[in-house]
C-alpha cells in the first residue's frame, strides 16, 4: 500500500509538472507574440494572467513552474529588470492573500495599488535613462497596474469556465460563504470589462494622439518651410531688381544710392556690394564699410573665386549660395545672393547681396511666431547649419549630422539624438533645398500622451474602490437573509424567499435548499396558477385599452374617424407622401345650409343626412390610402394620396355631383330631404414643406371660395414647391 500510495504521489507530481510547463509555455507565447499595444511602445503582457491560473487552479507547483517560464519570456522581451522583480513580487504576495481567503482580483488590486505599482515609480524614477521626464514613469507605472488587474481578471475567468473536474485544490473550492462568492463574482463582472474599456480607450487616444501629432509636426515644418523660402524670395527678388536697374543706371553716384537706398529698405542684408566683371569690389553699401574696405589688401578685395561670382558670370543667371563664411570686411557666416549686371548683351559686374546668419532678425522673428515652445533646426543641401534655435547651442556652418533613432515611448515614430538628448522630429525641404528640422522636447511628447492615460488610471481605480464597497455591502445584505432563515423557517418567512436558480454554491445555500425542497413544488404550482392568471388579466387588459384607443379616435355617429383621430392618421400619411414624391391632396368639405335643415325638419333628421353623406364618401373613397373624417359638426376632411392630382380632382368632383342628386329618404316627411355640398381642394406636387395644419388651412380658404361663389363648388388650388 505504501507503495501504491508513492506511485500515486508520483503520478500526481508528473501531471502538477505537465500542467506547469504547459501554462508556461502559453504564458511565453503571450508575452512574445501575442502582445497587446496599448499607447506607443506600451504592450498588455497577459502571460502573467496564466500564472495566476494555474496557481488558483492547480496549486503551488504548476504555478511555480509556470512563472519560472513566463520570467524567461519577460527577459528575452527586455523587459526592465524592476519590472521582472515586481512580476516575482506580485507572485508571492497573492500566493499569501490567497490563503487568507482573499479573491485573486482583490489580491492583485491591494498589489498593484499599495506595492506594485509604487516600487515601479520609484524605480523607474532612480533607473530610467529615457529622458521623457516623470510623466514617463507615472504612466509606466499606472499601465503595469492596470497590466496587473487585467492578468487577474483573466485568470479568474478562466477559473470560472474550467470544468470542475479540473479542479483539484478543495481548500480553494469548499466551504466559502455566499458573500464571499457574490462579492468575487460581482468584483469580477466589473473589473475585467472596465480594465480592458480602459485598455481600449487609451490605446485609441493614444493613436489619436500618434496621429494628432504627426499631423501638428507636419502642419509646423511646411509652415517653417515656406517660411523661410519666402523670406528668401523676397530678398533674392531685390537682388534681381537691383541687378536690373543698375544695368540701366550707369551713373556711379545714383548707383550709389540705390544701393544704400536698398540696404536701408532691407536691413537684413548686412551689405549690399557692387562688383566690377573682373571680380573686383567696388562699392559697399551701407557706406561705413567702404573706408574699411580701402585698407583691405589688394587680393581680399577680389571675389572672382567666389561660386555667386562665377556662378553669375558664366551661367549669366541669378544665384543663392549655400551657407559659407564671409571674408574681407566682416567675417561671419552668410547666405550670399548674386544677380549678373547685363548691358547689351554683356556681362558688367554683379550685384551681391550677404546677410549675416546670426543677426537675420526678420527670419528670426518669422519662425518664432511659428515655433511657440519647439525648437527648429535648419541647413542647406550640404547639411550647414543655417539656423538653430538657441537651446539646441548648434554653431551657423556646423555640419548637421544627429544620431537617428526611434522612439522607445512612441512606437514607428523618429527621433534623433543631441548632446545626448533625444528629441522627436520632422523634416522639410524646400525649394532651395534648405530642410528644416521641427525638434520637440521629449517631456511634452511624453505629457501629449500621459494626461489621458493617468486620468484613466485614477478614474478606474477609483470606480473599482467604490463597486468593491457597494459589492461588499451587497453581498452582506444578500445574505443576511439566508443566515435568518436558517434559523427561522416559519411559513410567512418562507414566502418572502426567493431562491435564485444560478447561485453559485455554497455552504449556507446548501443548507437553504435542504429546508425549502417539501415546500418547493407547491411554490412553483401557486406561480404557474398566478402566471396564468396574470396572463389572462394582462390579454383581457390589452384589449380593453386597443377597445378603448378605438373609440378614442372614431366619430360616434358616422364611424368615421373624429378630428383628432383623423389629424394622428393623416400626419403621418402626408408626411410619407413627401419621402416617397408622391402627389397629395387634402379636401375640405362642408355641408351647404345644413343649419337650415336642423332648424326646418330636426337635428334626427339632420343626423341621418349626415350619416347617408358619410356612406356616400366611404362608397367613393375606396383606396388604403383615402383617409376621411368628420372634422366638426357638418364639416368633413379627406385626405388623397398617390396616383396623380388629377384623380383627386376628378373624385371630389364626383362626390360633389353624386349628392346634388342624392336624395335622403325620412319616414316623417312626405319628399325626401336633399343638399349640397362646398368643397375646398389643395394639391401639391413634388417635394413639399408643408404641414397638415398649413394644407388644411388653404383648403380652408379655397372652401370659403366655393362659399363666395354661391356654394355647391369646387374650389382647387395646385400647390408645386418646385
Amino acid at each position: 500500500m505504501l507503495q501504491n500510495a508513492a506511485q500515486i504521489t508520483t503520478n500526481a507530481t508528473q501531471i502538477d509538472i505537465l500542467k506547469g510547463l504547459l501554462l508556461g509555455g502559453f504564458a511565453c507565447v503571450a508575452n512574445l507574440f501575442l502582445n497587446i499595444p496599448i499607447f506607443g511602445t506600451e504592450h498588455l503582457s497577459w502571460g502573467m494572467g496564466f500564472v495566476l491560473f494555474a496557481l488558483i487552479t492547480f496549486g503551488q507547483l504548476p504555478a511555480f513552474i509556470a512563472l519560472a517560464l513566463c520570467l524567461l519570456s519577460l527577459a528575452i522581451g527586455e523587459s526592465e529588470w524592476y519590472y521582472i522583480i515586481a512580476t516575482v513580487a506580485e507572485f508571492v504576495v497573492i500566493s499569501l492573500l490567497l490563503r487568507k481567503s482573499f479573491f485573486i482580483v482583490m489580491a492583485a488590486l491591494c498589489f498593484w495599488l499599495f506595492i506594485g505599482s509604487p516600487f515601479l515609480l520609484a524605480s523607474a524614477y532612480l533607473f530610467s535613462e529615457n529622458g521623457y521626464g516623470q510623466n514617463f514613469e507615472l504612466v509606466f507605472a499606472a499601465s503595469a497596474g492596470l497590466n496587473g488587474l487585467f492578468n487577474a481578471s483573466f485568470a479568474a475567468l478562466l477559473y470560472l469556465l474550467t470544468p470542475s473536474s479540473w479542479l483539484n485544490d478543495k481548500n480553494i473550492r469548499l466551504n466559502k460563504k455566499l458573500s464571499s462568492n457574490i462579492f468575487a463574482l460581482s468584483a469580477l463582472t466589473l473589473i475585467l470589462p472596465l480594465v480592458t474599456v480602459s485598455l481600449v480607450l487609451a490605446s485609441t487616444a493614444s493613436t489619436r494622439n500618434q496621429e494628432q501629432l504627426e499631423k501638428i509636426f507636419k502642419a509646423q515644418s511646411q509652415s517653417i518651410s515656406l517660411a523661410t523660402e519666402d523670406f528668401i524670395n523676397q530678398h533674392f527678388t531685390v537682388v534681381k531688381q537691383l541687378a536690373t536697374t543698375l544695368s540701366i543706371v550707369q551713373d556711379q553716384n545714383a548707383t550709389k544710392q540705390v544701393l544704400v537706398q536698398a540696404q536701408k529698405n532691407y536691413p537684413d542684408f548686412f551689405n549690399i556690394t557692387l562688383i566690377e566683371k573682373d571680380g573686383y569690389t567696388a562699392f559697399f553699401a551701407p557706406e561705413r564699410y567702404n573706408e574699411e574696405l580701402k585698407k583691405l589688401p589688394e587680393r581680399l578685395r577680389y571675389v572672382n573665386d567666389r561660386m555667386y561670382f562665377i556662378h553669375a558670370k558664366t551661367k549669366l543667371e541669378p544665384f543663392v549660395s549655400e551657407a559659407l563664411m564671409s571674408r574681407g570686411v566682416i567675417a561671419a557666416p552668410m547666405i550670399a545672393m548674386s544677380s549678373p549686371i547685363i548691358i547689351d548683351g554683356q556681362f558688367s559686374g554683379a550685384i551681391l547681396g550677404a546677410m549675416n546668419l546670426s543677426y537675420v532678425k526678420t527670419l528670426h522673428a518669422n519662425l518664432q511666431s511659428e515655433l511657440q515652445t519647439d525648437s527648429i533646426v535648419i541647413t542647406d543641401a550640404s547639411k550647414r547649419v543655417i539656423y538653430a534655435s538657441a537651446p539646441l547651442q548648434l554653431d551657423n556652418l556646423k555640419q548637421f549630422s544627429p544620431r537617428y533613432t526611434q522612439s522607445s515611448f512612441i512606437a514607428d515614430f523618429p527621433m534623433l539624438v543631441l548632446n545626448n538628448t533625444s528629441y522627436p522630429y520632422h523634416t522639410q525641404t524646400n525649394s532651395y533645398g534648405w530642410t528644416v528640422y521641427v525638434i520637440k522636447p521629449s517631456s511634452e511628447l511624453v505629457e501629449l500622451f500621459s494626461q489621458h492615460i493617468l486620468v484613466l488610471w485614477f478614474t478606474v481605480m477609483t470606480v473599482i474602490l467604490l463597486f468593491l464597497f457597494i459589492a461588499y455591502k451587497l453581498s452582506k445584505r444578500i445574505t443576511s437573509p439566508l443566515v435568518a432563515l436558517l434559523d427561522n423557517n416559519s411559513e410567512a418567512y418562507i414566502s418572502n424567499f426567493e431562491v435564485a436558480q444560478n447561485a453559485t454554491s455554497s455552504k449556507e445555500i446548501n443548507d437553504v435548499a435542504a429546508k425549502l425542497k417539501k415546500s418547493h413544488r407547491l411554490l412553483r404550482d401557486f406561480e404557474d396558477q398566478l402566471q396564468q392568471q396574470v396572463h389572462e388579466k394582462t390579454t383581457q387588459l390589452k384589449q380593453m385599452n386597443l377597445q378603448l384607443a378605438a373609440q378614442a379616435r372614431e366619430d360616434g355617429l358616422t364611424h368615421l374617424l373624429n378630428r383628432n383621430g383623423f389629424d394622428e392618421i393623416a400626419n403621418n400619411a402626408i408626411k410619407t407622401s413627401y419621402r416617397l414624391q408622391q402627389p397629395v391632396s387634402l379636401a375640405l368639405i362642408d355641408i351647404d345650409d345644413f343649419k337650415l335643415i336642423n332648424d326646418s325638419y330636426g337635428h334626427p333628421v339632420g343626423d341621418k343626412c349626415l350619416r347617408a353623406f358619410s356612406e356616400l364618401m366611404q362608397t367613393n373613397c375606396k383606396r388604403e390610402t383615402d383617409i376621411i373624417g368628420r372634422y366638426g359638426g357638418e364639416e368633413f376632411v379627406i385626405l388623397m394620396a398617390g396616383v396623380d392630382v388629377h384623380a383627386h380632382h376628378q373624385l371630389m368632383h364626383n362626390i360633389r355631383v353624386q349628392t346634388q342628386d342624392m336624395l335622403v329618404e325620412v319616414e316623417e316627411l312626405q319628399k325626401p330631404i336633399s343638399f349640397t355640398i362646398s368643397i375646398g381642394l389643395c394639391s401639391l406636387l413634388g417635394r413639399s414643406q408643408l404641414g397638415l395644419h398649413e394644407v388644411i388651412n388653404i383648403a380652408d380658404e379655397e372652401l370659403y371660395k366655393s362659399k363666395r361663389n354661391g356654394k355647391n363648388q369646387l374650389s382647387i388650388v395646385t400647390i408645386d414647391p418646385e
